[in-house]
């Protein structure tokens, strides 16, 4: 069982000079929030900026939104392992991604003029696809935000010897008072600030991991760390296909149907700018994905040169995740580890934020005013944005702790984000047709993608033979990477074939 290995000999002095940074990482945060939290104005204030946010601090933001703990802990962990360079050949994909937004997807939704884009859904299809998308979002969000939260907080517990769960409920807290206070301005100046901290953190760590008396690249290619291709086509397993099907799909996902990555869309002061900032994030993201898997070759080759009986726990309890933070502590000096470890916070908390803001913004947008039947003053409505960024920031603590055994974190996300957005590319490439689909199509072509994905799951077997079974046994069915894939396919095509049987609507306008 993940996590039954007894890890109490990693602990080890983290100092009171990493303290201090960390102390004063959080303080400057909550500075931050605080006096975003002055220049806000009413409910569009809290969620747009007005209108009014640089470009290059919207760029920042996205790629700080994106970039998460996962990225600095996981992709090291990937890496490390078993797994080589083999999930890198994502990274260049994204420059697909960035096209398919900048050039189609973006445009439209400020032209629509949705604060939450899941009112481009009701614009073009009807209400019931706006509400299914909206809720789809709030569920893979308080998920993420659990497991973010959860990452950098089992590192600094394991490493240091603090307890975890006052890890995460103390990060949990800071983040929550800053977003609450601050609103998109607070969030996307403290993501702009996060991005910086950990892209030094980063780079800072990476010297210390190159021993002059090792052959670097002599032990990486003797185990063919660098090994990026997988040209098999076996579908029960991880190969480079697969993995570049589900970046193309899951990025446009992201950025096309995610209200944490399109609230920024309105925040920008132009259409033009907007795009700026989609190309700012996915250009900088490219490389610091790379940073990051090349971090897990150097933990590998330094580890195989320096034998350390403590990382060898670390593989037992199936928590590499927490690997990078364990060098950091152990071979950096007072107060850079400190920065590393700031910067591991950082990259977590940037994500939560932008989490927990928008989906205050889905719950007030999508629903508590959609379904109001008086209009009230603007005040009133950033009250309840408030709120309800102060309920996320408990349910983040919560899961946080609920996610307390889980093993591999960039696996566990990829299955995750197949569940909770299930269908979800589909819904929103339907709402992109010319012509306008009738709603009980956009319904029953989404949930025939929930059907297609239980079946992949739990029913359909690839080897030895294709057959329906329950349930499968492990690595016989489609692997997870495939998922997202079939799933949106399968909801984009029902739905046009039910449309067909289904009375014509009303050609949408625009």
């Amino acid at each position: 069982m993940p996590g039954t290995t007894d890890l109490h000999a990693l602990q080890t002095e983290f100092g009171i000079g990493n303290y201090i940074v960390l102390a004063i990482y959080f303080i400057a945060m909550l500075i931050i929030g605080v006096r975003a939290g002055r220049e806000t104005r009413g409910s569009s204030g809290y969620f747009t900026g007005e209108g009014k946010v640089h470009h290059v601090l919207v760029g920042l933001s996205l790629l700080g939104t994106y970039l998460s703990a996962l990225t600095m802990m996981a992709l090291p962990a990937m890496s490390f392992g078993e797994a080589d360079m083999t999930w890198s050949i994502q990274l260049p994909f994204l420059l697909v991604t960035a096209v398919v937004i900048t050039r189609f997807v973006l445009p439209r939704y400020r032209e629509a003029g949705c604060l939450s884009v899941y009112e481009f859904l009701e614009q073009r299809i009807h209400v019931s696809s706006r509400l299914l998308a909206s809720i789809a979002f709030i569920a893979l969000s308080i998920g993420r935000m659990g497991l973010v939260l959860y990452l950098p907080a089992l590192s600094f517990s394991i490493v240091t010897g603090f307890d975890l769960l006052t890890t995460i409920v103390v990060m949990g807290i800071i983040v929550t008072i800053y977003t609450v206070l601050g609103g998109i301005r607070g969030v996307i100046w403290t993501d702009a600030i996060q991005v910086v901290i950990f892209v030094v953190g980063a780079l800072v760590s990476v010297a210390f991991m190159f021993d002059p008396r090792v052959d670097f690249f002599a032990i990486a290619n003797a185990h063919h760390k660098f090994r990026v291709f997988d040209w098999r086509l076996r579908l029960t397993e991880v190969t480079t296909l697969w993995l570049i099907l589900e970046t193309i799909f899951q990025t446009i996902r992201i950025y096309a149907t995610q209200q944490d990555m399109t609230q920024r869309y309105v925040a920008a002061e132009s259409t033009a700018k907007a795009n700026r900032s989609v190309w700012i994030s996915i250009l900088g993201y490219i490389p610091l994905g790379y940073l990051f898997y090349f971090i897990g070759v150097a933990l590998f080759v330094y580890y195989t040169a320096n034998p350390d009986p403590k990382v060898e726990l670390l593989k037992q309890a199936e928590k590499l995740d927490s690997l990078y933070g364990y060098f950091v502590v152990t071979h950096m000096p007072q107060g850079l580890a400190g920065l590393v470890m700031a910067a591991f916070f950082a990259a977590s908390m940037s994500t939560i934020s932008s989490s927990m803001n928008s989906c205050s913004a889905v719950c007030v947008e999508d629903f508590y005013r959609r379904f109001s039947r008086q209009e009230r003053s603007d005040e009133h409505y950033l009250r309840i944005a408030k709120t309800l960024s102060l309920l996320w920031g408990l349910l983040t603590i919560v899961m946080g702790i609920l996610l307390m055994k889980i093993a591999k974190a960039q696996i566990a996300w990829s299955k995750t984000m197949s569940i909770s957005t299930c269908g979800m590319l589909g819904l929103m490439a339907l709402a992109f047709l010319p012509q306008r689909l009738h709603p009980a199509a956009a319904v029953i072509g989404y949930a025939a993608s929930y059907i297609a994905l239980f079946l992949m799951m739990y029913c359909l077997q690839i080897t030895p033979t294709v057959a329906l079974t329950f349930p499968i046994e492990k690595g016989t069915g489609i692997n997870f990477l495939l998922w997202p894939v079939i799933s949106n396919i399968v909801c984009f095509l029902v739905a046009l074939g039910v449309n067909r049987l289904l009375p014509r609507p009303t050609l949408a306008s625009g």
